[in-house]
């Protein structure tokens, strides 16, 4: 279940994300948002959690910064 402070947390990062997405030093990374603020930064999802979850009420935010739009997707199979 999304909180208030979730939604307001998500809407402000959506506001920023072409901006992070032109920091090469934060592209491709895992944020933690909290307080509609970007609080840290991390390499991977894992520590991300790990971090968020001992240093943050419930409220926070995950993302990674991504582009959505160039995602693309695909199947394998093995024959």
């Amino acid at each position: 279940m999304n909180t208030d402070a979730q939604e307001r947390n998500y809407s402000f990062f959506k506001a920023n994300l072409e901006s992070y997405l032109k920091d090469p030093l934060i592209n491709g990374k895992y944020v933690i948002i909290f307080n509609e603020e970007l609080k840290h930064i991390f390499d991977t999802f894992d520590a991300a959690i790990r971090y968020a979850v001992k240093n943050f009420p419930l409220g926070f935010i995950i993302q990674q910064i991504i582009d959505e739009n160039k995602i693309v997707n695909f199947t394998r199979s093995v024959v």
